[in-house]
């Protein structure tokens, strides 16, 4: 990146303590545009130092509305040390700079040092998200950990062939810790509203014959739960702020963090409730 970039720290314009630190230890960090840069730059320096056969991170989704939930959730997430979090949607009501700004700065004091990637919600504005939060789609590996995230945009309540195209791409270099993440859950036997169908089952298709995928990530409900889809573990992660769904035919109403654990390339999955 060019050293002419606008310096941008986690949405704070003044360079002091730890992003001071950061931007004298890695450059790139200081000089990156979005949250998704300067969360990579940060990723590529914790990956060299993190044991390949024993990492954690960790996913939740829909902090919206609730700052007090979300710090709660930032927290405890950081007390996991984990190598990245990764958000399924829905930081903001209706997605705009002020709320952006406030999301980036929620992260930068309660998660400080912690690479955070975003999948785009339905309440996001997609213009701001590209100009400061970063791409809808996106894929990054850690070869050394054997580890790839995909992360695919279906805030429209559709996974269009771009992204189911995107997907394939991305799964024939996959590692066998593999994981795909995006904001609105697809409509199963289970999960029935809330959800989206068109795209759906080729998802589940390209899932099922992936088999280095090992965990789906979704949001956009507002609570926990867990299934199978495509012969793979899924979750929806919809507690880190938002208000919790009134009622709902699976799953439990509680604000949680989810721990992904990779052992030896194996991924385990702990949901933690916030007390």
């Amino acid at each position: 990146m060019s050293s002419t970039a606008r310096i941008s720290i986690l949405g704070s314009g003044a360079l002091t303590g730890l992003p001071l630190l950061l931007c004298l230890l890695f450059p790139p960090f200081c000089y990156a545009e979005t949250l998704y840069q300067r969360s990579i730059a940060m990723l590529e320096q914790k990956a060299l130092q993190t044991a390949p056969d024993d990492y954690r991170f960790v996913v939740m989704g829909d902090s919206r509305s609730n700052d007090a939930i979300f710090i709660k959730a930032l927290r405890r997430a950081a007390g996991f040390r984990p190598l990245f979090i990764l958000h399924g949607g829905d930081y903001s009501t209706e997605g705009g700079e002020e709320e952006t700004a406030n999301f980036l700065s929620l992260l930068e004091r309660n998660a400080p040092g912690t690479p955070v990637f975003v999948v785009p919600g339905n309440h996001e504005n997609p213009d701001v998200f590209e100009k400061e939060i970063g791409p809808p789609r996106f894929a990054f590996s850690m070869p050394r950990l054997g580890l790839k995230v995909i992360a695919l945009d279906n805030s429209q309540k559709v996974l269009a062939p771009v992204d189911l195209d995107y997907l394939k791409k991305e799964l024939a270099s996959a590692p066998g810790a593999t994981f795909v993440a995006m904001h609105i859950p697809p409509e199963t036997k289970r999960w029935r509203g809330h959800t989206f169908t068109r795209g759906a089952a080729e998802l589940e298709r390209i899932v099922a014959a992936g088999p280095a995928v090992q965990g789906l990530f979704f949001a956009h409900s507002h609570l926990y739960d867990a299934d199978v889809f495509g012969g793979v573990p899924a979750f929806i992660s919809g507690g880190a702020g938002a208000p919790l769904v009134w009622f709902s035919r699976y799953g439990e109403r509680v604000n949680h963090i989810i721990v992904v654990h990779v052992q030896k390339g194996r991924a385990s999955y702990q949901m933690v409730q916030l007390k």
